[in-house]
């Protein structure tokens, strides 16, 4: 027994042997590879992992480094003013997101029928995020201008519409800002539509058509099935732009999110509580903030896949509750 058990170790040893070998040889012959792949990994780690674990290690603690427990979020969750942040951010990123991609959806519909000049009609979606968001807010400024003489209220007057106060009022400030925001990002989400609906084949819709079905028949059962990797995409994404939304709030409102914190968005609340000039800083709640605001996005990301996911046949998959029912 003794001699088979040593048989049975050294042809272990001779397996183990070769693989060792061939793994070193072919590290050997492809570790310039492997050295391309560490920098990314390595900016990885001391851009995201690293300041997100910082940010969450400041949530537990005050001003001074000291660890002070789950005083922060208490604070946080108790502040008026957090609330209204998340209130406005959301209002305005659901208004965004409902006035963004159908917008987007239809124009990119309409550019890919077009057969002369669609390179130019692609420029002029994409000019504007040439601009800056700051650049943006001051032309638009002048577009809202709140009194009568102003180019909107102009517009408006001609049908008899009243003077609007735009972004001066706390009522309108909002949907102003989104008006404003969709002007700039539209063309980027018309563009990536686009670029979807060239993936789906010509074959589907000249088979549709001869069958008899209509524009709207076709967007309804093969665009959008064949485009929802691309739809999945572009909500995820303008889901989190929207979520995370600063430089065009900061631009018209500052710290105070004016008129009367219409304006006051979560990131701009992280941005009065950790980096105000003007206002007295708490680094742990500002964190404290950025960490919520992170699990938001997170779990958001998280529900639009589990909604969205399905298997390659095309069915969806059965959800969480539904197995756990089963058993």
């Amino acid at each position: 027994m003794n001699k088979a058990l040593t048989v049975c170790t050294l042809e272990e040893y001779k397996v183990m042997n070769t693989i060792t070998k061939k793994l070193t040889k072919d590290l050997r012959r492809e570790w310039s590879w492997y050295l391309f792949i560490l920098i990314p990994v390595f900016g990885v780690i001391i851009f995201n992992f690293y300041p997100l674990a910082k940010t969450l290690l400041m949530s537990f603690q005050n001003n001074r480094g000291t660890f002070i427990g789950t005083v922060n979020y208490e604070i946080l969750f108790k502040d008026d003013f957090f609330a209204l942040s998340t209130k406005n951010t959301v209002y305005m990123g659901i208004l965004g997101i409902l006035l963004n991609l159908p917008l987007a959806f239809i124009m990119a519909v309409m550019l890919n029928r077009v057969k002369i000049g669609q390179s130019f009609f692609k420029v002029m979606f994409l000019l504007p995020l040439i601009m800056s968001m700051v650049s943006v807010a001051y032309i638009f400024k002048f577009i809202f201008n709140p009194e009568p003489g102003g180019i909107m209220n102009y517009f408006l007057g001609l049908f008899g519409i009243p003077v609007q106060r735009w972004l001066t009022s706390p009522d309108q400030a909002r949907e102003s800002v989104v008006l404003m925001h969709l002007w700039r990002g539209l063309g980027y989400n018309v563009i990536l539509f686009f670029a979807g609906l060239q993936s789906v084949p010509t074959e589907y819709y000249e088979a549709a058509s001869i069958d008899g079905a209509n524009e709207a028949h076709k967007i309804w059962h093969i665009t959008l099935p064949c485009m929802k990797n691309t739809l999945t995409f572009v909500y995820i994404t303008t889901s989190i732009n929207m979520l995370k939304r600063f430089t065009d709030v900061y631009a018209v409102g500052r710290e105070l999110g004016d008129p009367g914190g219409s304006l006051m968005t979560i990131i701009l609340y992280i941005y009065r509580k950790s980096f105000s000039t003007t206002f007295s800083k708490d680094l742990g709640v500002g964190s404290a903030a950025s960490i919520v605001l992170f699990l938001i996005i997170l779990c958001l990301t998280a529900i639009n896949f589990f909604l969205t996911e399905r298997s390659d046949t095309g069915i969806p998959r059965k959800s969480f509750f539904a197995k756990w029912r089963r058993r």
